[in-house]
């Protein structure tokens, strides 16, 4: 868990996109509790690469962004979220920020779904969630507000850190995760889409800057 020790105090009308995004996920969840067949709503709406690649079902690269398979999913990635966008809206504008979450969670499941080619457990297997897209946000706060101050609460101890060391932990965190998948060390988790959404983000971030700074010249 990660909060920020100072409240931007940012306006509604500066960040009603991320809020929006918010308000969707979590009416996303709703509807998959009640799904009548006790399936999440998975067939036919979570990404899996098997059907993607054999040409089938090419929306669940943006349906699945929008769903979670458990509350402790939705809510950790919603807290993230919660921390990150309003920052990366209020500086991007609502176009850029939009633009920049669903193709990095495009990005990230895209990638996910390459690297089922390598390791065939993942091939078969509904994937769900905004992490990629959440990762993509994680990036750009982490170029753009680096030394933002932030405290991650752990089981021991909390730690205070800036952004950008943040950011850092958490791709090389997940990159060496990524690469474990690779050996006979392997969990659920769809890290490469967290890698895929995070460099989608960094790309995004880094010509956002390029264009601000070629504006401010003109």
């Amino acid at each position: 868990m990660v909060i920020e020790l100072e409240n931007d105090k940012i306006p509604f009308s500066k960040q009603y996109v991320a809020l929006a995004i918010l308000l969707l996920n979590i009416i996303v969840y709703i509807l998959q509790y009640l799904d009548p067949a006790g399936n999440m709503l998975l067939d036919g709406f979570a990404f899996t690469p098997s059907e993607f690649f054999a040409g089938k079902e090419w929306w669940t690269l943006i349906t699945s962004m929008f769903m979670h398979a458990n509350p402790v999913h939705i809510i950790m990635n919603m807290w993230f979220y919660y921390v990150v966008a309003d920052n990366c809206e209020f500086e991007m504008g609502h176009a850029w920020f939009f633009v920049t979450y669903i193709v990095s969670g495009i990005v990230g499941t895209l990638l996910h779904g390459l690297t089922s080619f390598i390791i065939p457990a993942f091939y078969n297997i509904p994937t769900l969630g905004a992490s990629g897209a959440i990762y993509g946000l994680i990036a750009v706060y982490a170029i753009l507000f680096p030394n933002i101050k932030l405290q991650i609460i752990t089981s021991r101890v909390p730690r205070k850190i800036n952004a950008r060391t943040f950011g850092i932990i958490y791709f090389i965190t997940e990159l060496s995760l990524g690469l474990a998948t690779f050996t006979l060390i392997s969990d659920s988790t769809a890290h490469f889409a967290h890698i895929g959404g995070f460099i989608a983000g960094a790309v995004f971030a880094g010509a956002y800057k390029i264009v601000k700074k070629i504006k401010k010249k003109d």
